[in-house]
């Protein structure tokens, strides 16, 4: 799982189908910079990684900022989990208004869909290409 949140990390548009761009701009130890479009709209992202336990990614420049984590558990029977959170506002629009969750509500389904693309996503990447091809860039 830890290397399948890498490769999005590094190249999300096979994992999140309404973005229509992801580049990577500037590699660090443990971490990324990376410029994307998101529905059209243009932002970027510090992508910092905690190694085989989560990937945040910090919005620091475009008109939606805040902060999305990825994040590797377990449950209490021992299964794997992967828990996705979103902390975001847009700019020139109110925290907690109505105007944001109108705003915010359409994108809810976006956001839960590239959580499933992306399990899918590396679900299917193991199966055609074993595990072995999982290999983190980062």
């Amino acid at each position: 799982m830890w290397n399948g949140l890498v490769m999005k990390a590094n190249n999300a548009l096979p994992y999140v189908p309404i973005m229509q761009k992801c580049e990577v701009i500037e590699h660090g130890e443990g971490w990324l910079l990376r410029n994307i479009l998101l529905n059209g709209n243009p932002l970027q992202e510090r992508v910092t990684f905690e190694p085989e336990t989560r990937v945040i990614f910090e919005r620091t420049a475009g008109d939606e900022r805040g902060r999305i984590e990825n994040v590797i558990g377990e449950d209490a029977h021992g299964n794997l989990t992967l828990t996705f959170s979103f902390a975001l506002t847009k700019q020139g629009v109110e925290e907690g208004s109505e105007a944001e969750k109108k705003h915010f509500s359409p994108m809810e389904g976006a956001y839960m869909g590239a959580v499933a693309s992306t399990l899918a996503a590396v679900r299917r990447t193991a199966d055609e290409q074993g595990r072995d091809k999982l290999k983190a860039n980062r």
